[in-house]
């Protein structure tokens, strides 16, 4: 079995039609949003919730971020649509496929879905050990998670976690914009994936990254 998965995060309302053709030239299977779609304070998500109802993917599957305080708006938009997915720490199967989602990231300012990496521990020992695709707002400590300021911004309790999950095989985070961008675990047999399409100064400046997963 192979079905085609397109994932991205980070943007912040910047919706352009440069990004809506994109994505219309790209279909697939599965689209994956890693969290942020909120841009400034006033957006209430409906922009948001009806461009990706009509994107060309038969499952949507969504994790909100910190700066996601719209989400509960965004949710309700998107209700009458059976195959838009949220996830708040828990795991779906679609073709097959194990996905779990988790919004939370270490607690930085006054945003949603945040805890110290301490209370994230219970959180993350939740994941369970058959998951094959982990979505997460953070990146993983020390894995594409690197700020222009040279410090990694992730959390260490989910790379302990994804240290110990037997069959993942891909793990995709966003959250720090310039960590944007793909690691290869050979030994692992894993991909880590940070799919912020904005750059640290909120530039549009990556496409959503694309690829097959084969069972």
């Amino acid at each position: 079995m192979e079905k085609k998965i397109v994932c991205f995060s980070d943007i912040h309302g910047q919706i352009d039609n440069n990004l809506t053709d994109w994505f219309n030239s790209h279909p697939g299977d599965i689209l994956i949003f890693a969290g942020d779609q909120k841009g400034s304070r006033l957006e209430d998500g409906s922009k948001f919730a009806s461009w990706i109802t009509n994107l060309p993917y038969k499952y949507k599957v969504i994790v909100f971020g910190n700066h996601d305080d719209n989400y509960k708006n965004v949710q309700d938009y998107c209700k009458k649509y059976k195959n838009i997915i949220f996830l708040y720490d828990e795991l779906i199967n679609l073709y097959g496929i194990n996905i779990y989602g988790s919004p939370y990231s270490v607690a930085f300012g006054n945003w949603v879905f945040q805890k110290s990496d301490k209370d994230l521990i219970r959180l993350y020992d939740s994941i369970p050990d058959s998951t094959n695709i982990l979505i997460t707002h953070t990146p993983a400590y020390g894995i594409l998670d690197k700020t222009i300021f040279g410090y990694n911004e992730g959390s260490r309790s989910l790379l302990d976690r994804i240290d110990k999950l037997p069959n993942l095989k891909y793990h995709i985070s966003g959250h720090i914009h310039e960590g944007g961008g793909k690691i290869i675990d050979e030994e692992k047999k894993r991909v880590y994936l940070n799919v912020s399409l904005l750059d640290e100064a909120y530039r549009l400046v990556r496409n959503p990254y694309a690829f097959i997963y084969k069972k």
